[in-house]
């Protein structure tokens, strides 16, 4: 069995980077177009980090402190909620729709690049690891919460054509009957 584990974790780590750099490609390309919001795929995200979360702790035998990865996954949450902000959440067409902003890829990148460098820093231990990805599970659960409490909030809406009808589909400013321009962004309605 100790023979056949190196071969389990090098094939769990290809698989993860096989996914990481789909999902790199994928957010490089659709970081800023509209897209439906869809309350399934926000939770299955957060399923996912949670069961990668559960496979990987099932591998390591080495675990950081309580405390610390109480501390990083609240730091993880505060992080994803702070990411969500950047994620427009309004309706057009009568489908509720959200828009990331560079601020999304931003914060994306820096919580990469921190992970990087305390992986590098620390030469990935597997208790530096394992609170890493709690942090990164704490950001998913913390940012796809928001979003879909951002939905339900602006779903409220759909009921109330003649409101939904006068907000600007780039920044979601009320917008002046009969404007050509928004008046918060500027933008062409």
């Amino acid at each position: 069995m100790a023979a056949i584990m190196p071969l389990i974790m090098k094939t769990i780590s290809i698989i993860f980077l096989i996914v990481f750099v789909f999902s790199v490609v994928l957010l490089i390309f659709t970081f800023r177009k509209p897209k439906k919001v869809s309350i399934p795929s926000l939770i299955l995200a957060i399923l996912i980090s949670l069961i990668s979360l559960t496979v990987f702790s099932f591998f390591v035998k080495y675990r950081p402190s309580i405390l610390l990865l109480i501390a990083m996954g609240l730091a993880g949450l505060f992080i994803g909620i702070v990411w969500s902000q950047s994620t427009h959440v309004y309706v057009e067409n009568g489908k509720v729709m959200s828009r990331n902003s560079i601020w999304y890829l931003a914060v994306w990148g820096g919580v990469f690049a921190l992970t990087q460098l305390i992986s590098i820093v620390t030469k990935k231990p597997p208790s530096i690891a394992m609170a890493l990805l709690v942090m990164s599970t704490g950001s998913i659960i913390g940012m796809n919460g928001r979003i879909i409490g951002k939905f339900f909030s602006v779903s409220s809406s759909l009921g109330a054509p003649e409101e939904s009808s006068h907000q600007c589909s780039h920044c979601g400013a009320k917008v002046v009957s009969g404007s050509a321009f928004c008046s918060q962004c500027g933008k062409k309605l």
